[in-house]
C-alpha cells in the first residue's frame, strides 16, 4: 500500500494491523537504530515498513529475522549494482564499498518466548544525490549509476524478496553462511572503536576515539553479538572506523 506521508512508516503499520506492508516517498520522522533519525528527500527514495506474522522464531534467536532480512535486501541492492560490492555492515546496514545506500529498523513483538510478530522498516536511498545532515557516508542509486530508478517497482521486488528469504528462518545456519558471506570486513583486519553504551534503552554515551584496535571480524553468535577475534560486542559497543 502506497501513501503519500506519514511520521514513520513502521508506526502506521503498527497503528494499522490489518496491513502486512507499506511504503511511502515522504518520512516525517524517520527512525533508525538506537534513536537515530533517517533523512530522505521527498519523493526520492523508498521508505517502507512490512509486518511478518507470527515468523515461529524463539526470542533468543531472534537475529534470525535481522540476517534473513537483511541478506534479501542486500540481494535486491546488488541486483542494482552489479559493477560494484554491495555488503551488509553489522547489524543490518546494506553498504556500498565503505559507504552506506541503506538502513533497517526491526521492531519485535514477544509472546511466550517467541516472536509473535516483526515490523520491518526499511529505508533505501534510490534518487537522492545530496544530504543536509551530517550523516558521514551516505550514498544512492543514482550516485553509482548515473540514472533515476522507479521507486514502486524497487519496492515490490524488496517484498517479494524478503518474504522468499523468510522461509528460511527453520534454516539458521543457510542463513547463517549466506549472511557471513556478504557481511562487511569479514575476515578482514581492519580497526574499531570501543563505546560505552547504556542497553537499556540502546544508546551511545561514549565513543574513546583514541580507544582503537585492529581486530577480524571471524563469526557471528546466535543471539547477533559480533566477534572480534576472539571477543564478542553487542549491539552498538563497537565503531567501526571508516
Amino acid at each position: 500500500m502506497f501513501i503519500s506521508q506519514t511520521n514513520s512508516t513502521n508506526d502506521y503499520l503498527k497503528q494499522h494491523p490489518e496491513l502486512d506492508a507499506v511504503w511511502t516517498t515522504w518520512q516525517t520522522a524517520g527512525r533508525g537504530q538506537a534513536g537515530n533519525s533517517w533523512e530522505s528527500e521527498q519523493g526520492k527514495n523508498v521508505l517502507m515498513s512490512l509486518r511478518l506474522r507470527s515468523p515461529q522464531v524463539p526470542v533468543a534467536q531472534q537475529f534470525r529475522i535481522t540476517m534473513a532480512v537483511s541478506v534479501a535486501v542486500q540481494e535486491v541492492v546488488a541486483s542494482l549494482l552489479p559493477q560494484h560490492q554491495v555488503t551488509i555492515k553489522w547489524p543490518n546496514d546494506i553498504y556500498v564499498g565503505d559507504r552506506k545506500i541503506c538502513g533497517m529498523l526491526i521492531e519485535n513483538t514477544l509472546a511466550d518466548g517467541q516472536i509473535a510478530e516483526s515490523i520491518v522498516g526499511i529505508g533505501l536511498n534510490v534518487n537522492q544525490t545530496t544530504w543536509q545532515s551530517d550523516a558521514p557516508n551516505p550514498i544512492s542509486v543514482k550516485q553509482l549509476t548515473d540514472a533515476d530508478h522507479d521507486l514502486q517497482t524497487i519496492y515490490n521486488t524488496l517484498c517479494e524478496a524478503i518474504y522468499n528469504k523468510v522461509s528460511l528462518l527453520e534454516h539458521p545456519e543457510t542463513l547463517k553462511a549466506q549472511y557471513l558471506s556478504v557481511l562487511y570486513r569479514f575476515g578482514q583486519k581492519a580497526r574499531y572503536a570501543r563505546r560505552e553504551v547504556s542497553l537499556a534503552p540502546s544508546r551511545i554515551l561514549t565513543t574513546a576515539p583514541a580507544n582503537t584496535f585492529e581486530a577480524t571480524i571471524t563469526d557471528i553468535t546466535s543471539q547477533g553479538e559480533l566477534v572480534l577475534d576472539n571477543q564478542t560486542f553487542h549491539f552498538k559497543e563497537i565503531q567501526f572506523v571508516l
